[in-house]
């Protein structure tokens, strides 16, 4: 592959627009990966920080939803003895256990996506 600037053997790709590059017009960004211009390095950058804004919203999305799912496990265990104690109806007693069960499990597994988030 030639560069197209200088029609020598290329060395690399400019991650941002796919041009090949020689050791003259490859320029290090602030990631260290090649790009052929500051605008391309720019855009580089801005992209990169925008990637990591959604991967910190989308820990703390991920937060949240284990500790809403927490607590709806706990109002429906709650619910339960409840029902247990005021309206003793088996059906409503284990509906209320198994959406219990079902909004704790959902919590664990919303901490586990955030734990590996965070790595």
């Amino acid at each position: 592959m030639k560069c197209g600037t200088h029609n020598s053997e290329a060395i690399g790709i400019c991650v941002c627009c796919g041009r090949a590059l020689c050791g003259e017009c490859a320029k290090p960004s602030a990631t260290e990966r090649m790009t052929c211009s500051e605008h391309c390095a720019t855009a580089l950058a801005r992209n990169d920080k925008a990637l990591q804004l959604i991967l910190q919203k989308s820990f703390q999305t991920a937060r949240a939803g284990a500790f809403y799912s927490y607590l709806c496990g706990a109002l429906s265990l709650a619910a339960a003895v409840g029902a247990k104690f005021y309206l003793p109806s088996p059906f409503l007693i284990w509906f209320c256990v198994g959406c219990s069960v079902v909004f704790i499990a959902s919590g664990i597994w919303y901490c586990l996506i955030a734990r590996k988030q965070k790595l």
